[in-house]
């Protein structure tokens, strides 16, 4: 089932959630023969479900007290040739891009609806024409306040069918194709992109990310819009790049980005980086802070010695940027294994099936000045294992408030749990508390699938014997 979300009715307040919080958790819906579905979001009094059935699309509401309000089926939607990319909620407004197949052509368009699930307009943004060979291949990038989009294909190898358009006006910003040249990163996706309110497109490239070549070792950012082309180069430094996140600053009009890199070893990351790059091609930041023992042994739990400085099995989560041109680093451990194989072939034997263990393990958050210096690191424990659920019980969502960022995470994956939060402050103090108790509440919450409502609420989807429950968390 694809990783989207849904809810459904019933209301009950749990006596357990700590610091004054409230929760609403809906009746269970069962969802076997459902392909998948998302949450809209609010719209003016109601919360919205867009639900991708088997053969038809619907949009159901519900009430401030989760009750089911009404339920609309999509009659404009034929469900035969069509592939969802996003339904994304705007102020006043919903939109559907998806992908349709009519008559051997190709079709990128955009539905757009009101919040009683009325068609109020649509666009064709793309005729990508008769693709048999190489049908296209079409992937989402969304800007920071989600209404400017890029579709890109990377379906034909060398080339990349850029095409940006805005779901609040309904327009086609630009539609571009560029040719990919020969990267040295070792990651299978040697690019990476961010996009801007207005339509900048930030094309980021690496070069020459290997020990033998850092002496050149530089990154290429091509910036694309509707007026045209400008390119940036960025001298790295004398360190290896494990992995880089980018994201464009709309306000202090800059492409920002946090990495991880290392000294020796691609396997393990001796500490991080921040770069930083200004629209107006003024003088570009880059700065490389290190991982210092107390740092690694406090993330590691134990005592640092001189053949094990550095930390393995680490994933960059997210980039928050600060108002002040600063930034802060999310990352998170995480790693697999997998069993009952012979030398490494995912075969049977002896009666038994491939397993793979997940872990998602401790996080840390590491702040940046806007120099690029460190202003703060904190280190965040936990340590979650499951088997064979492609991890979509671990891991955590963040909840942004006012003045603090919410870590929503299970202590474990079980059927019976507990659920915890960090509350960490903007000077990198934090606090652990208690979420609620999953027991006899028949609850696998899904925080990597949760959404954020408003300032106080996020709504996180939960998966329990192929019923589906929906928790609205208030704080």
């Amino acid at each position: 089932m694809r990783s989207r979300t849904l809810l459904f009715t019933f209301n009950l307040f749990i006596n357990s959630l700590l610091c004054a919080q409230g929760a609403l958790i809906s009746d269970p819906l069962p969802i076997r023969n459902d392909y998948g579905y998302d949450l809209i979001g609010r719209l003016r009094d109601r919360v919205l479900l867009f639900r991708d059935r088997y053969d038809n699309f619907e949009v159901q509401a519900f009430d401030g007290q989760m009750h089911l309000s009404w339920s609309k089926q999509l009659e404009d939607l034929d469900h035969r040739g069509i592939q969802v990319l996003s339904v994304t909620a705007g102020k006043n407004d919903f939109s559907v891009v998806h992908k349709i197949r009519r008559r051997g052509r190709v079709y990128l368009r955009v539905h757009k609806y009101d919040p009683g699930a009325n068609l109020i307009d649509t666009l064709t943004v793309k005729d990508y024409g008769e693709q048999v060979f190489s049908p296209p291949s079409l992937h989402l990038v969304r800007s920071e306040d989600r209404n400017c989009m890029l579709v890109f294909n990377d379906a034909e190898p060398g080339k990349l069918q850029l095409t940006c358009f805005r779901t609040d006006k309904m327009i086609l910003l630009w539609d571009k194709t560029i040719t990919l040249e020969q990267s040295d990163r070792y990651d299978p996706d040697p690019w990476e992109m961010s996009l801007g309110n207005d339509g900048d497109l930030f094309y980021v490239v690496e070069r020459n990310n290997r020990r033998n070549k850092l002496d050149n070792h530089f990154l290429s950012i091509l910036r694309i819009n509707s007026t045209g082309d400008q390119v940036y180069t960025v001298k790295m430094g004398e360190y290896s790049t494990l992995e880089t996140m980018y994201q464009v600053d709309n306000q202090n009009k800059r492409l920002t980005g946090v990495g991880l890199w290392g000294d020796k070893l691609r396997s393990r990351a001796n500490g991080v980086m921040y770069i930083s790059v200004p629209f107006d091609g003024g003088a570009h930041t880059i700065q490389y802070e290190v991982f210092d023992d107390k740092f690694v042994s406090i993330l590691r739990q134990k005592d640092v010695e001189e053949n094990t400085r550095g930390i393995s099995d680490t994933d960059i989560r997210d980039v928050i940027l600060r108002r002040d041109g600063g930034a802060l680093l999310i990352a998170e451990r995480h790693h697999e294994v997998q069993r009952g194989t012979v030398a490494g072939r995912g075969f049977m034997r002896e009666g038994t099936r491939l397993v793979i263990d997940y872990y998602y393990d401790d996080m840390f958050v590491w702040a940046f000045n806007p120099d690029g210096k460190t202003h703060w690191n904190s280190v965040l424990h936990k340590k979650q294992y499951s088997q064979d659920d492609e991890g979509v019980f671990s891991s955590y969502f963040l909840h942004r408030s006012a003045g603090n960022l919410h870590f929503l995470f299970n202590d474990e994956i079980k059927y019976e749990n507990t659920c915890s939060e960090y509350i960490l402050s903007p000077t990198g103090a934090f606090d652990r508390n208690g979420l609620l108790n999953t027991v006899n509440q028949s609850l696998r919450l899904r925080f990597r699938d949760a959404i954020q409502l408003s300032a106080t609420e996020t709504l996180v989807p939960s998966e329990f014997r192929n019923k589906l429950r929906l928790v609205l968390i208030r704080f």
